[in-house]
């Protein structure tokens, strides 16, 4: 019986040493490390105790500190649990912990042979043989192994990264896909942020404020206001026409695209409305712009619906079939309300067709737009000056031109100076003092 014991130990001692020298170079032998060794650079290395590698494959601790239970300056006096063993050793047997810290891979028990079966890894080991047991099941090869931190391999071989989760982040003592910007932040030109707040992203990636002021995803603040109005038919009016570019340049004067219209068409025909439309389709074409447009027939929608954060322009059409008055006292409904539109930026253009026709005089002053007596026709043919191709309305205007029919002009008391310019107005006489026929204010 010791004779037998002593030729037990002698060949569990051979076997292991065979298995020291095979692996002397470093190098995998096959299949995956033994539980509790992960392989770094080609070797089975201790994640636990090992200074090079500590915690994961290439952390190395520095200033000499020791690595204890994957950390680096762990508490070196604490004693080293070790190995607890395999189960289906022999109790005496001197092997049951090895002496060393090395690449060894699946070291096989060197028990009597009677143990349950061992249970294959992810790499592909079939399992450490029981003896006389049945060899346990093979794992693929996949080259995943823990602590599956990669996009690759995120929690697991099998999850990975991508798309609005692109990054593998720990988790829960694990790793789980995560966004590359973490809410509420969203990415946007190669940064994280918030489109409740950034002035360059308002609401969404490339939104730019100009006021430089963005609350609760809406550009908010001191951009200038503007008012435009054009006392002009647009039954004539063509694709190329100085009439066409003029209300181009009005309606589309805020930076946010689309645009968004709400139109008073209450007393307005059909074909003056359809006519309307039709340059606007021209003028957003021509300028690259696109727009949406809410027309309503309610003098009462102006006060409750009329804010900064719903629309970018309030268009008043021409309305030739007001009963008299009506407009005057829509106008003085709508003062408080325009002056806190334009005031926040906002932009109102008034279209009158002139001849005096639907009293849309009446409106503009009693809203606060511009104090105007009286809107005096002009004699077809009659030529029209740019008084200021460097004004946003009067830009690219060719001057003179002729002025389409139903065409007319302001009579004002107003003076043309810091914040009222006079863009258009008959080139006869002396312009500069003429009455207008397009005014440009910005209060």
């Amino acid at each position: 019986m010791r004779m037998r014991r002593a030729f037990q130990l002698l060949s569990g001692s051979a076997t292991i040493l065979g298995w020291v020298l095979a692996c002397a170079d470093g190098g995998v032998v096959g299949g995956s490390c033994r539980e509790g060794l992960i392989e770094c650079a080609g070797q089975c290395v201790d994640p636990a105790r090992d200074p090079a590698h500590c915690g994961s494959c290439g952390n190395v601790c520095a200033g000499g500190d020791i690595c204890q239970a994957g950390s680096c300056g762990g508490d070196a006096g604490k004693p080293d649990s070790g190995d607890a063993g395999d189960a289906n050793d022999d109790a005496d047997s001197p092997f049951d912990v090895p002496p060393w810290d090395g690449p060894l891979h699946d070291v096989p028990d060197a028990g009597d042979g009677d143990g349950a079966a061992g249970t294959g890894g992810t790499g592909g080991d079939s399992g450490d043989d029981g003896g006389d047991g049945q060899a346990g099941a093979g794992g693929s090869d996949s080259g995943c192994t823990p602590p599956y931190d990669t996009p690759a391999h995120c929690g697991d071989c099998f999850t990975q990264c991508s798309g609005a989760t692109p990054l593998c982040v720990p988790v829960d003592g694990g790793h789980a896909c995560a966004p590359a910007c973490p809410p509420p932040l969203t990415y946007c030109a190669g940064t994280c942020v918030d489109t409740q707040t950034d002035p360059d992203h308002c609401g969404q990636c490339g939104n730019e404020c100009p006021s430089g002021i963005c609350q609760a995803g809406k550009c908010v603040g001191a951009t200038a206001g503007h008012v435009v109005l054009l006392c002009a038919s647009f039954e004539q009016a063509s694709q190329s026409s100085s009439i066409t570019l003029l209300l181009g340049n009005a309606v589309f004067l805020p930076p946010q695209n689309p645009v968004r219209i709400l139109g008073y068409v209450e007393h307005t025909p059909n074909a003056i409305q359809n006519k309307l439309g039709q340059v606007l389709g021209w003028s957003a074409q021509a300028k690259g712009r696109s727009y949406t447009l809410t027309p309503t027939t309610s003098p009462s929608a102006i006060p409750t619906q009329l804010k900064k954060a719903d629309y970018d322009v309030l268009l008043v059409y021409d309305q030739p079939n007001a009963p008299a008055g009506a407009l005057g006292s829509s106008g003085s409904s709508w003062a408080a309300t325009v002056a806190s539109f334009v005031g926040g930026g906002g932009v109102v253009v008034v279209a009158s067709g002139g001849g005096g026709v639907g009293e849309v005089d009446e409106l503009v002053t009693n809203a606060g737009l511009l104090s105007v007596s009286q809107q005096a026709a002009v004699p077809n043919g009659t030529v029209m000056a740019n008084l200021a191709p460097f004004d946003a309305v009067g830009l690219n205007v060719l001057s003179p031109f002729v002025a389409l029919k139903q065409s007319c002009t302001f009579s004002t008391s107003a003076s043309p100076g810091p914040g009222t310019v006079f863009v258009v107005a008959p080139m006869s006489g002396d312009a500069g003092a003429s009455a207008p026929m397009v005014v440009h204010r910005i209060p």
